[in-house]
């Protein structure tokens, strides 16, 4: 028994019993192509076996019928219809164009956005830094105000210190008794 050629019949008949199962939809009607009659090649005999095969021969013929006929699925953007009016063609233009222009317009205002956005940004730090700039100087005058002060205070106790100390006698020493 020969396996091959009983399973290549099997599939050849499945395939053809399938086509008008997936015919859901009645397509419109168009001259089908003629299908060619399938037959499978004779089998030469197994040298194996002891009683021979009858040869399987299969000549399933299918006539293509209208609702036979197998129709894919839309897909979801179609092609450009060729066979489109004039008119039609104009009005998917014009909105082609038009959509177009919104986008290009949308894109403007939002350049002008973030150029506002990025000029306030620019300024405010500037102004940050001018701020900083004066704070700084404002910190270096009161520096040198707290070192004017530091240096007054200081001559200032020295003139105090001063004024407050009493000239110290120098005591004779008396010389010692003797004795």
């Amino acid at each position: 028994m020969n396996v091959p050629n009983p399973v290549r019949v099997s599939i050849v008949a499945l395939s053809l019993m399938c086509i008008p199962a997936l015919a859901q939809n009645p397509a419109p009607t168009t001259t089908p192509a003629p299908t060619p009659t399938v037959t499978p090649a004779p089998m030469p005999e197994p040298t194996a076996t002891p009683a021979p095969t009858p040869p399987v021969t299969a000549t399933p013929t299918v006539a293509a019928t209208p609702d036979a006929t197998v129709t894919a699925a839309p897909v979801a953007t179609p092609p450009a219809d060729t066979s489109a009016s004039p008119e039609q063609m104009k009005a998917q233009m014009a909105k082609m164009q038009t959509t177009m222009n919104e986008n290009m317009a949308k894109r403007e205002a939002a350049d002008i956005a973030r150029t506002a956005n990025m000029d306030a940004e620019q300024a405010a730090m500037k102004s940050d830094v001018e701020m900083k700039h004066a704070m700084f100087a404002q910190m270096q005058t009161m520096s040198d105000q707290i070192q004017q002060l530091d240096y007054r205070i200081t001559a200032l106790s020295k003139q105090l210190e001063a004024a407050t100390t009493k000239p110290v006698k120098s005591h004779k020493a008396k010389p010692a008794p003797a004795q």
